[in-house]
């Protein structure tokens, strides 16, 4: 009897647009394949200057060409994925696959980097990295990545869960940045250092990897993939961006990811502003402490705060909560007590937008598809992720820059003021600056109260031009 009452409450959700409420268990399926990632990608960046210039003896200077050089391509490719996925067809899903077929050979590539063959000279050590590192970031990182990112939006039309499977995934993967940090030396110690104690760290982190991603792409389920007019009709590139970058709420997604990365100018600046404004390189564990930590506690409870008050109103308290925190950071900037407590409540105010992100770049693809009736649910989170590492790309060099222009001085044990200013702008006043262009932008996303109307005209097959055009009108 309680199987035939899900049933019918699930034809009647799926008449109304809505997709039956995910269960726990497949949430943290989900969030279970972020926790995999970072074992690739955090650790590698976090990780890759240093054994390369201090175990295999390649030169800074060159690691970052080679980081830059494949970030120009990494652009590209996401893009290229994202229409890859909208074209795939096949039992499994759209996205599954690739999250599953991908992870092994991620991790695997992952291991391979941290074991650069000693008898290689210095030509084919650097050739080696290079080819690596492409393959892992242009090719398979960026496509089992952007698979595993469009998942929230073929999994659920739900908001809630929506925001739900955003919190788990990023509590999942705090986790794993924190053991990272926390536990990568400790281990390469124990395994007798140099190339021994990072090849048996590599190859635990490859499994750890590789396994969480594979559970996700094998046991999640696509409830919610958009259906063409046509069965044979391809989503073809440069008309999938043209659909996507002459929609309003696409373009503020794009920004929104920008100014969310662009905001982390502090956790570059982190380190200097410990060594240089409290004396103590150590401090910068206790600021990322009071950073993180916070966000992963606040993620619990992330889906019941939107689901009280709504995405939109909740996501821009909680920046105006951020902006407060960070206005206390000013006023403690040397205050390493006052500091730690200004930085907690900033984290805290940061919690809705980080848990909401996916969530609202899932509504715009489904925004996106109802007015166009191209389906984009890969190809729109593929050009979020580009503009991700774009931000990510943008802060290492703003750091950089800031140091340069301030007068920064390497190893020395006082920097001159204008350097000091430098690290407190990039630690504390730019971001503050990025989270007020970020309340606007959210405010600018006012799509929310639309989207249950969108979403039975979708089920209806009302799309493109057969969409009730006066829904946006209201």
């Amino acid at each position: 009897m309680e199987n035939f009452k899900q049933d019918v409450q699930d034809i009647e959700e799926a008449s109304s647009g809505k997709t039956p409420k995910l269960k726990m268990i497949e949430k943290l399926t989900f969030g279970l394949g972020d926790f995999g990632a970072n074992f690739s990608w955090t650790f590698i960046a976090s990780f890759i200057t240093i054994y390369m210039t201090d175990t295999v003896g390649i030169s800074a200077g060159i690691i970052g060409t080679i980081i830059l050089v494949c970030r120009i391509f990494d652009g590209f490719s996401d893009i290229f994925m994202g229409t890859v996925i909208d074209n795939t067809n096949s039992r499994w899903g759209k996205a599954k696959p690739w999250v599953f077929m991908t992870a092994p050979v991620l991790g695997l590539l992952t291991f391979m980097l941290f074991n650069v063959p000693g008898g290689f000279g210095d030509t084919g050590k650097i050739t080696y990295v290079f080819v690596i590192y492409f393959l892992i970031s242009v090719i398979f990182y960026t496509a089992n990545n952007v698979a595993y990112s469009s998942l929230t939006s073929f999994m659920t039309t739900d908001e809630k869960d929506r925001v739900s499977l955003g919190s788990i995934r990023f509590i999942f993967a705090n986790i794993a940045v924190l053991s990272i940090s926390a536990f990568t030396t400790v281990l390469v110690g124990a395994f007798g250092d140099g190339q021994q104690g990072w090849t048996w760290t590599a190859a635990i982190f490859a499994v750890l990897c590789a396994v969480p991603l594979m559970i996700t792409g094998w046991f999640v389920k696509e409830r919610n993939v958009a259906k063409r007019k046509n069965k044979e009709q391809k989503t073809s590139f440069i008309p999938t961006l043209k659909v996507l970058f002459t929609n309003k709420y696409f373009i503020l997604a794009i920004v929104l990811y920008l100014l969310w990365y662009l905001r982390q100018t502090e956790t570059g600046a982190r380190i200097y502003y410990a060594t240089y404004v409290f004396d103590n390189p150590n401090v910068m564990g206790i600021l990322s402490t009071a950073s993180l930590l916070p966000l992963i506690i606040g993620l619990f409870f992330a889906p019941q705060i939107v689901g009280a008050y709504g995405l939109r109103k909740s996501v821009n308290a909680g920046l105006l909560v951020s902006v407060f925190g960070t206005g206390l950071m000013i006023f403690f900037s040397e205050n390493l007590t006052g500091l730690v407590v200004a930085t907690v409540i900033n984290a805290l105010g940061l919690v809705l937008l980080q848990a909401g992100l996916s969530a609202i770049v899932a509504d715009v693809g489904d925004i996106v598809y109802w007015k166009s009736g191209v389906p984009v649910q890969g190809s729109v989170f593929s050009l979020t992720s580009a503009g991700m590492k774009i931000g990510q790309g943008l802060t290492a060099a703003l750091v950089g820059w800031a140091l340069q222009f301030g007068g920064y001085v390497a190893n020395a044990s006082v920097q001159p003021e204008g350097a000091i200013f430098a690290i407190k702008t990039m630690f504390i006043y730019f971001p503050l600056v990025m989270i007020v262009l970020m309340f606007i932008t959210v405010t600018l996303l006012n799509y929310e109260k639309f989207m249950p109307r969108i979403r039975a005209d979708i089920s209806k097959g009302h799309v493109g031009n057969e969409r009730d055009k006066t829904i946006l009108n209201d």
